[in-house]
């Protein structure tokens, strides 16, 4: 069996490397596989889901999809809870119940992700519906950390290549407000910078504190969602991307929860990165040309020479006879 399952993983790293597996866009180190499973975003001790929520969200494993026919809510005895399946962002599917959830009771979550080599894998999880909460209105509030100049670590886009870049960056600070932390799990995230996409977050992948959840992006490559940067010096290998240029950008958060029809106002921040020399120290000034053995100095020359001729004059004038 296991043998079967390295034989499985390196067709798929063939396949791979020959461009026949991933499209252009993609951004993940490895083939299609079931390998992560599919997740059920939830809260950390899958308790308090909100019986209000406007969907729950199955996300596939990596690079592959979910059967939306699989896509079924329980209650823990097995009782089907009706429900209608949608197509969510970043290839997840939203299961929405057809009326809300029940404070305390027992749900369980299952899904069939569809697996190009592995064969297709059913998971399941449970979760518990706790109060209703008010669906939220804003994002919370966004800064940007002093810039600096440093090394970092920079990916490619689609071939999992890295390279060690040196230059300024920031890092976006998010605090989320209050009213948005219980429906966090639900919610995928985007950054632009000057109306450009940078990066992007699939569902939980924002912490209650405000930072990203590697977890979420777990073999993807692609740029983080808070960490922002232009590269100032070239280094060998040269970075597979440049990031920003240096000047003054304005970068735009965006929280999209999901199924709830509701737009959550953007995030502006600005700030600069100015890729600035490095400060050099001054050039020592050239030493005055030194004084000629030769003749008379510089300084006070033509003063010695005259007072030695008027000294010279009043000599011969007492050596001369009166008349």
């Amino acid at each position: 069996m296991l043998g079967h399952a390295w034989k499985l993983v390196t067709v798929g790293m063939f396949l791979l490397g020959t461009g026949a597996v991933l499209p252009p866009s993609a951004r993940a180190c490895v083939a299609p596989n079931c390998l992560r499973g599919v997740r059920f975003p939830l809260p950390p001790d899958n308790g308090n889901v909100p019986t209000n929520l406007p969907g729950l969200v199955v996300v596939p494993p990596l690079l592959e999809s979910v059967d939306p026919a699989t896509v079924r809510l329980l209650l823990a005895d097995g009782t089907p809870v009706p429900a209608t399946v949608t197509a969510g962002a970043h290839s997840t599917q939203v299961l929405v119940p057809e009326s809300p959830l029940v404070q305390g009771t027992e749900y369980r979550l299952e899904a069939t992700g569809v697996c190009t080599f592995q064969g297709n894998q059913t998971a399941t999880t449970t979760f518990t519906a706790g109060a209703p909460a008010t669906l939220p209105t804003t994002l919370g509030a966004l800064t940007a950390e002093t810039p600096s100049r440093g090394r970092f670590t920079v990916y490619e886009d689609s071939n999992c290549g890295n390279t060690q870049a040196e230059g300024d960056s920031t890092r976006l600070r998010f605090t989320p407000s209050p009213e948005l932390v219980p429906f966090l799990p639900w919610v995928s995230w985007t950054v632009q910078v000057d109306g450009e996409p940078w990066s992007y977050a699939k569902h939980g992948g924002v912490t209650a504190t405000g930072e990203e959840n590697s977890d979420t992006r777990l073999y993807e490559y692609n740029r983080p969602l808070l960490f922002l940067y232009s590269i100032c010096e070239e280094l060998d290998p040269k970075p597979p991307n440049r990031g920003l240029t240096p000047g003054r950008h304005r970068a735009t958060l965006q929280g999209t929860l999901e199924h709830a029809n509701l737009t959550l106002p953007a995030l502006h921040v600005d700030f600069e990165l100015t890729c600035d020399q490095q400060p050099v120290d001054p050039e020592p000034e050239e030493p005055s040309p030194p004084a000629s053995s030769e003749g008379c100095s510089q300084t006070g020359g033509s003063l010695t020479a005259l007072g030695l001729l008027a000294t010279l004059s009043l000599w011969r004038r007492r050596g001369t006879p009166a008349p």
